[in-house]
């Protein structure tokens, strides 16, 4: 499916882009609030890429906890989401934003994915009796989508020892996105776009078709 190149650029040369900075194949008609949100997300990780998680932590030169990291990004594109994990998955349900992800959801083609689109916020719990009304939400991410040389689905955020293409990664970073096993002690539990700043969902770009390719670099 052929696309276009859009995107910002930063002062690297070409082909010598950062390594956790990938290129994504993103819809033509993604929301121009989540573009935006995942081109200054990748921004960020290209001018900061090393910056260490560090609990209760939300910015470049402290360090980043998960939480932290969305909240510091978010604020970046004027949303003002709330700082915990927890109070960022009640704000984005509040708003009508969440989509639940069900125990039996193994793969992205189940239908609990066919919403999931990049911008999303993505949220884990620890398994627990009453996790499917009163979760105890510990982990959120962004995704990002799929990578262009080969589809591979990412995300971004922080957090202490998760992978990318099988390689450790601790604090802010891209990772693989990776749906929990069954029966995992912290399934993943929903996902759903932030409230952006014009308390709306996201607008879609107009006369966008097919894929269009993001190169960040």
């Amino acid at each position: 499916m052929k696309g276009i190149l859009i995107g910002w650029f930063l002062s690297f040369a070409p082909g010598i882009l950062p390594a956790q900075v990938p290129v994504l194949n993103l819809p033509a008609d993604l929301a121009v609030e989540r573009r935006e949100l995942i081109d200054r997300s990748l921004q960020e990780l290209a001018a900061h890429p090393n910056v260490p998680y560090r609990y209760a932590a939300a910015s470049p030169s402290e360090g980043m906890d998960c939480s932290g990291a969305i909240y510091y990004l978010l604020r970046l594109v004027g949303s003002e989401p709330p700082r915990s994990s927890a109070a960022q998955y009640e704000w984005v349900k509040a708003a009508g934003n969440l989509t639940p992800v069900p125990p039996d959801a193994q793969n992205l083609g189940h239908p609990a994915f066919a919403k999931l689109q990049p911008g999303d916020l993505i949220f884990w719990a620890p398994a627990a009796p009453d996790i499917a009304t009163a979760p105890k939400v510990s982990h959120v991410q962004i995704y990002l989508g799929r990578e262009a040389r080969d589809g591979f689905p990412v995300m971004i955020g922080s957090s202490e020892g998760r992978s990318y293409r099988g390689k450790k990664q601790f604090g802010f970073s891209v990772v693989d996105f990776r749906i929990p096993r069954a029966g995992s002690y912290k399934p993943m539990i929903g996902y759903g776009p932030p409230v952006w700043r014009t308390g709306r969902l996201p607008r879609r770009r107009k006369g966008a078709k097919g894929a269009a390719k993001a190169l960040i670099s």
